[in-house]
């Protein structure tokens, strides 16, 4: 059997047990004067020891507890009980807390007592730890918001309530739209900022009674408790839109603009339960995104039945390569310069068993989600690598091809290695493979994306950088990535002919990739004046509709052999060839207007409207318009203000049978126009004036714009 420790062992051990314990500890003599606090006592109290041996315990006290109570305890500890209890106690710098206090009587051989032993807890730090574990399982610890836990249990009561009145309840689905891409640009820490601002702006406007919570990332649930009429409602949506447009000022003085996705479900009529309901509004909201945001979506049954088939699409996505489904698509580009098609862009579709072709917006986004864009991705880059192999041992000629790179491909560090492998196995020259990359794909890590790019770069292979100027900082890949090509965006490209912001947009990216020795190209050309717009202006090639759909390779391949390209016309002799462009909405004065100036030789085009006209200027080298002041859609100074801004060179001229005084002077101080006529018109005048235009359109002192 273990001998008992001898008495000056036992008295170091229990020492040493009293000093290193995390309780504090206090013993007092029979009258209560304090012997002994352990260093845990000092630092809950405040006190020091030198300050509390020989005091007496009151040194503690409150003053809120009652002296019935300290006579109660005394009683017990005087008669040789212990004692337990909670006390209200104060800190030597004053703050009130709560200690549990548990007092033993310490007993000599004789059996008296001699001693008190009390042990002590902090009951307010356990409090508070409650509390903050608490709170955040009810709060969002970044915004402060109440969390989807608080919401659920808010959701469950309140429906329990609305069923008991006959009450609706409105649940309302927010999504920031393109926040992924602001945190791929600015960052989590400044991402995280507008979070924070956006649950302010919310905070703000919703009602007291209402229940405002942060799902998770850009989500937030509006829970609108009381019954809402269809007009308020929408008031109110509309409010939070409006709210949340306003621009929000961030770090370092940068200015975020964000929209938001709205989906809104119904109870009873959209769901019975809190799962339910959640999931109809979600429905709503992605239904709202998918329409391109900015938008507000009310459930609908058909948005579950939409859900469940793509998810269903989702799930046979798994197999898709194995199977043998997915097909190569190839989009001819252009050489605005020759004509001649100098490249593809290979565009992947999956040809589904039962459901036939599918393009890529349908499954895409959930291959993105899933990470199954990583084997569709590889096997692109393999099949188009194969693709030129076959078309070059067919005698066609060698064109570059271009395959788009998803964000989570790019990054991966294997994807040097699978281009590398995939140029060898079929013997093609890394020049002729270009890897389009998207903004956010390269902001998502700068520095590892400089890495992955240097690796293709050592390699040979181009590189693109796919939708510009549709992100946060474009200006600032041109000159930090080795980027060979500028594609720009099909946004701008639609309305570059009539819309002067993009126009500027579109030219001085132009001029500005030229600058750094890129090469551009313009995506989504669809008409004849949208392409001379762009040769005007040096751009170098194009893709779309105009010249042509993506195509199987076997068509795309009979394209080439049958030497398909663009045709321009009118272009010999046009920049020497006088065109005057006249525009009225009235046939019978367009004919006697033509008549007019077809005897003085000049090259004559008209239109009927504005629309016409703008078309006509992207397709023509026009130095002299003439105008009417009052046409549908558009008048005349609006007209000739845009084309001030869109062809600066032109001399504009107003006709028009009423005077607007007003209206043609500031047009003529802010030179949109050069000069007024009024119909009836004299022609000999109008021919001299328009001859004096043409001299002045030909020289280079004229600064009308």
């Amino acid at each position: 059997m273990k001998e008992n420790l001898i008495p000056a062992e036992t008295s170091r051990l229990f020492y040493l047990a009293a000093e290193q314990n995390s309780q504090p500890i206090m013993i007092t003599d029979r009258d209560g004067r304090i012997e002994y606090v352990n260093p845990a006592l000092e630092q809950s109290t405040g006190y020091a020891a030198s300050e509390l041996i020989g005091a007496n315990p009151r040194i503690f006290q409150s003053g809120q507890t009652s002296l019935a109570f300290y006579q109660e305890m005394w009683k017990s500890l005087l008669a040789g009980q212990s004692w337990e209890g909670e006390l209200l106690n104060r800190r030597k710098n004053g703050e009130f807390y709560t200690e549990c206090l548990s007092i033993s009587p310490l007993h000599a051989e004789a059996g008296q007592v001699t001693h008190f032993f009390a042990v002590k807890q902090d009951l307010s730090v356990f409090r508070n730890k409650v509390c903050k574990v608490e709170y955040l399982a009810t709060f969002d610890p970044l915004t402060g918001l109440p969390n989807r836990g608080y919401l659920l249990a808010s959701l469950i009561e309140s429906i329990q309530d609305a069923a008991a009145s006959g009450h609706e309840l409105t649940i309302v689905h927010l999504d920031l739209d393109h926040f992924k891409s602001l945190n791929d640009s600015l960052g989590y820490a400044v991402a995280d900022q507008v979070l924070v601002g956006i649950a302010d702006r919310l905070r703000g406007i919703v009602r007291r009674d209402d229940v405002l919570a942060r799902l998770t990332g850009d989500e937030f649930v509006l829970l609108l408790r009381d019954t809402v009429l269809d007009v308020h409602l929408a008031e109110a949506l509309k409010r939070i839109q409006v709210t949340i447009a306003e621009p929000l000022m961030v770090a370092a003085g940068q200015e975020v603009s964000l929209t938001l996705s709205i989906g809104v479900a119904v109870y009873p009529w959209d769901g019975f339960d809190s799962d339910t309901l959640l999931a109809a509004a979600n429905l709503a909201m992605v239904a709202a995104k998918k329409a391109g945001g900015d938008t507000i979506h009310y459930y609908v049954p058909e948005m579950q039945e939409s859900m469940v088939s793509r998810f269903d699409l989702a799930s046979q996505l798994r197999r898709v390569v194995e199977r043998g489904e997915l097909v190569l698509y190839y989009q001819p580009q252009v050489s605005l310069i020759s004509g001649e098609i100098v490249g593809a862009e290979a565009l992947v579709r999956w040809l589904h068993p039962e459901k036939g072709l599918i393009p890529p917006g349908q499954f895409i986004p959930f291959a993105e989600e899933t990470g199954l864009i990583l084997p569709i991705s590889d096997w692109v880059v393999r099949t188009a690598c194969r693709q030129m192999h076959d078309w070059r041992a067919a005698g066609l000629p060698r064109l570059k091809v271009g395959v788009n790179l998803s964000a989570r491909h790019f990054h991966l560090a294997s994807l040097p290695d699978t281009v590398a492998l995939a140029l060898s196995e079929n013997g093609i020259e890394a020049r002729y493979l270009e890897l389009e990359l998207t903004e956010s794909a390269m902001m998502h890590d700068a520095p590892g994306a400089v890495r992955i790019m240097d690796r293709l770069k050592g390699l040979g292979v181009r590189l693109s950088l796919d939708d510009f100027g549709t992100g946060f900082s474009s200006l600032a890949y041109l000159s930090r990535f080795a980027i060979d090509l500028i594609k720009i965006d099909q946004s701008f490209i639609r309305d570059v002919t009539d819309n002067p912001i993009n126009a500027s947009i579109v030219t001085a990216t132009i001029a500005m990739a030229h600058k750094l020795g890129k090469n551009i190209i313009a995506e989504g050309v669809e008409t004849e004046a949208q392409m001379a717009f762009l040769r005007r202006h040096d751009c170098d090639e194009m893709q779309g509709y105009l010249f042509s759909r993506p195509l199987p390779a076997s068509d795309f391949a009979a394209l080439l052999r049958e030497g398909k390209r663009l045709v321009f016309q009118g272009e010999e002799g046009e920049e020497q060839t006088r065109t005057l462009l006249l525009v009225d909405d009235e046939p019978m004065i367009l004919g006697a207007l033509e008549r007019l100036f077809h005897r003085e030789g000049y090259r004559v085009l008209t239109a009927n409207s504005a629309r016409e006209a703008l078309e006509l200027l992207a397709l023509n080298r026009v130095q002299v318009i003439i105008s009417d002041q009052r046409m549908p859609v558009m008048t005349g100074i609006e007209f000739l203000s845009r084309v001030k801004d869109l062809y600066p060179d032109t001399i504009r001229i107003v006709l028009s049978g009423y005077s607007e005084i007003e209206t043609i002077t500031e047009a003529i101080n802010r030179g949109a126009i050069w000069k007024y006529f009024t119909k009836p018109w004299d022609g000999e005048k109008l021919r001299d004036e328009v001859c004096r235009a043409f001299r002045l359109a030909g020289t280079s002192d004229i600064h009308l714009s």
